[in-house]
């Protein structure tokens, strides 16, 4: 039998999460009060054994569109090892009962999750047992490519690509410059090359709001930083978002202008971002979103994956994201996704 526990304290869930293999920032009780800052609710919810331990449950979000309201678990629900695939199977069929009970009751039309688990069968008929479909877009990256950080540094130079180690080293010598700060000044250096960035590759970028607040949930913490790298004449050639949460780091947010063909400034910029990454402890560093293996030339992550990928590292290829209809009102919602993520060039 399974407790399930609609008012997890927020140490308790941010211990909890922290002891996991990989330790994801957007399960973090700070995640929700971002969400608190943009207008939104946020619940953590656990289910427990007889005895009171935790053994796994969720940070829930509230989103509000006009395509349909909707509660959704970013990389959750999370597991604890110790759990066997009984104990997965009803633990999580007790939790999204009562979930979906709840979410009819508050007015919200479905349950939208995207589990931070490899992409099995197994994992698959768990959540198409308790009633889960596939989301017609993604939310999260659903294939991510992950480095070890357990070697030191001269053997994770030699596990890169040698295009990549040979312009770090290039970088270096010619003199590049990168700064790591949590300043607005910073974050607003990013944003001035986010804008150039996504106008130049025509891709949807978050708005500036929603990465101040994103930010500024972590940066009191130190686990949101900007990194920012100047080539040799001064000028501002790259920046990104890095998050540095328990045993994992993360290139959550990236802009480049690439003035310099020859010393592309990016490459040390991600070098420096995993350096700090061991300084801190962590075991993992996150690239983030990775084209599948089977994707087209035209897939929005074709040309980055490239990038990520050389650094060395493996992939993760997650469970999809998946919805939980509980209204009708869910109907509306899938086809104005599904035209959206057609627009965008991901075939799902």
């Amino acid at each position: 039998m399974y407790i399930i526990d609609q008012n997890v304290q927020n140490q308790e869930w941010d211990d909890f999460v922290k002891q996991q293999t990989y330790t994801l920032f957007v399960q973090s009780p700070n995640y929700g009060r971002f969400y608190d800052t943009i207008g939104e609710q946020f619940w953590i919810w656990g289910i427990r054994n007889e005895m009171g331990q935790l053994l796994g449950g969720s940070l829930i979000l509230s989103v509000h569109a006009k395509r349909g309201n909707f509660l959704y678990l970013p990389y959750g629900p999370l597991l604890a090892s110790s759990c066997n695939d009984e104990d997965r199977s009803n633990a999580l069929s007790d939790f999204f009962s009562q979930l979906k009970k709840f979410t009819h009751d508050a007015g919200y039309h479905f349950i939208r999750s995207s589990p931070f688990l490899a992409n099995t069968a197994e994992w698959q008929d768990i959540f198409s047992t308790i009633g889960f479909r596939s989301a017609p877009m993604h939310i999260l990256a659903e294939h991510t490519w992950l480095l070890n950080l357990s070697s030191r540094e001269e053997e994770l130079l030699r596990g890169m690509d040698k295009n990549h180690r040979n312009l770090i080293r290039r970088c270096e010598k010619e003199g590049v410059r990168v700064v790591m700060d949590t300043t607005q000044e910073a974050l607003n250096d990013f944003n001035t090359l986010h804008d150039i960035t996504a106008g130049r590759h025509n891709f949807h970028r978050f708005s500036q709001e929603y990465i101040q607040k994103e930010f500024e949930a972590f940066a009191q913490q130190q686990e949101s930083v900007i990194f920012r790298a100047y080539l040799p004449d001064g000028r501002l050639d790259s920046a990104g978002i890095f998050m540095f949460f328990g045993t994992m780091s993360a290139y959550r947010h990236g802009a480049s202008l690439a003035a310099n063909k020859h010393i592309p400034t990016s490459y040390i910029l991600q070098w420096e971002a995993i350096k700090e990454a061991r300084r801190r402890g962590c075991r993992w560093h996150n690239f983030w979103g990775v084209a599948p293996d089977n994707a087209g030339p035209n897939h929005p992550f074709k040309g980055i994956t490239h990038f990520k990928k050389g650094f060395g590292g493996q992939g993760l290829s997650l469970v999809s994201c998946l919805d939980l209809p509980v209204s009708y009102r869910y109907w509306l919602n899938w086809f104005i996704e599904k035209a959206r993520s057609i627009r965008r060039g991901f075939n799902k």
